[in-house]
């Protein structure tokens, strides 16, 4: 068996897409091993297919914590031996809890690379790892964090235009994407603005009327199409942005994560806030428009360039708190302001095409 490196980035969404460069920068540097990633069920769909990743684990801690010590702990066993079974050498824990840290240490790999306490969620996690990297000394997005992490590997970190982002999909995901599209009338209507108005946390969802707003604006600005996209527990969000809009929007099915991507990758331009599909659209290449509240627009916005990032710096900003009495960052961000910020992406990106 060919040696093997272990990736342990369990979810969510976002979080595994910004740390698909750091396998792909294994694969460059050490061609010949095997790479492994252990995640949670959702997100580890996104690894399917992927070039730069031999094995995908798909490890289930929101069943441990069912049931124990009965169903609970039987998933805990299976999933631990399906990580020992890699047999890996180095153990890389691109997430910084400590469930991360003990599946990397249960994983039996002599080298188990993490970070350094400071930039670690939860610190008793560096308990569990033998080599700690430590974090730029700049502000930094997180997928530069993530990169940092091949440095105790002796891995040079590649320049971001070197970044790859692998997110390949099968030709029934596109054919399917395709045919919905059509029968809707989106599949010719350009320019199509994809719009994702949930997020997992209530302080990082901006108001259905505004995202109503955008929509309308760009629809009559462009001409072009507003396909509205939702995930688990999102559908009621979305049919109150779809029904305040005045121009008549399309919204999306029921979709998994790789039917969704499907969806994305055939738009022009995405509208969003801090959340999977927002990062999944800019590493798809669609210009982004992020509505930013609690978290660093540095750190959590969409990577790369030819995005716009809206955001109103408080004295509280940064605070990545999931509840807030008003949360005024993201009351500050107005629909006008957000129209004036799609329009001006739209004009930009229409003068190179």
């Amino acid at each position: 068996m060919s040696r093997c490196v272990l990736i342990i980035r369990l979810g969510a969404v976002g979080d595994v897409v910004h740390t698909l460069p750091l396998a792909s920068a294994i694969r460059d540097a050490w061609p010949g091993v095997r790479i492994a990633w252990a995640a949670e069920p959702s997100p580890s769909m996104l690894l399917r297919g992927n070039p730069d990743v031999d094995e995908v684990v798909t490890v289930d801690t929101r069943a441990w914590r069912r049931n124990l010590p009965g169903g609970g702990l039987s998933v805990l066993r299976n999933d631990l031996r399906a990580v020992r079974r890699l047999e890996a050498e180095v153990a890389i824990d691109a997430q910084g809890l400590i469930k991360s840290g003990f599946l990397a240490w249960a994983s039996g790999a002599p080298a188990r690379v993490g970070f350094e306490h400071r930039a670690c969620r939860e610190g008793m996690n560096v308990l569990f790892t033998t080599r700690q990297a430590p974090l730029p000394s700049h502000p930094h997005h997180v997928v530069e964090k993530n990169l940092r992490l091949l440095e105790p590997l002796g891995i040079p970190i590649p320049p971001p235009e070197a970044l790859r982002f692998p997110l390949p999909e099968s030709p029934g995901e596109g054919e399917a994407a395709e045919a919905f599209l059509r029968r809707v009338g989106l599949l010719a209507r350009r320019p199509l603005l994809v719009v994702h108005p949930g997020a997992g946390w209530p302080t990082k969802r901006w108001a259905a009327e505004r995202f109503a707003a955008l929509g309308d604006a760009w629809r009559e600005a462009s001409g072009g199409g507003v396909l509205l996209t939702w995930g688990p527990d999102e559908e009621a969000s979305v049919r109150s942005v779809a029904s305040a809009m005045r121009t008549g929007p399309v919204v999306a099915p029921a979709t998994d994560i790789r039917e969704m991507m499907a969806l994305i990758r055939r738009g022009d331009y995405f509208a969003g806030g801090d959340t999977g599909p927002t990062h999944l659209a800019a590493a798809l290449g669609l210009p982004c428009l992020s509505v930013m509240g609690p978290t660093d627009p540095v750190r959590n916005g969409p990577w790369g360039p030819g995005h716009a990032v809206l955001h109103h710096r408080l004295a509280c900003s940064n605070c990545y708190g999931r509840s807030c009495p008003d949360i005024e960052c993201l009351e500050r961000v107005g629909a006008g302001e957000a129209v004036r910020g799609l329009l001006g992406l739209w004009e930009a990106h229409e003068k190179y095409r």
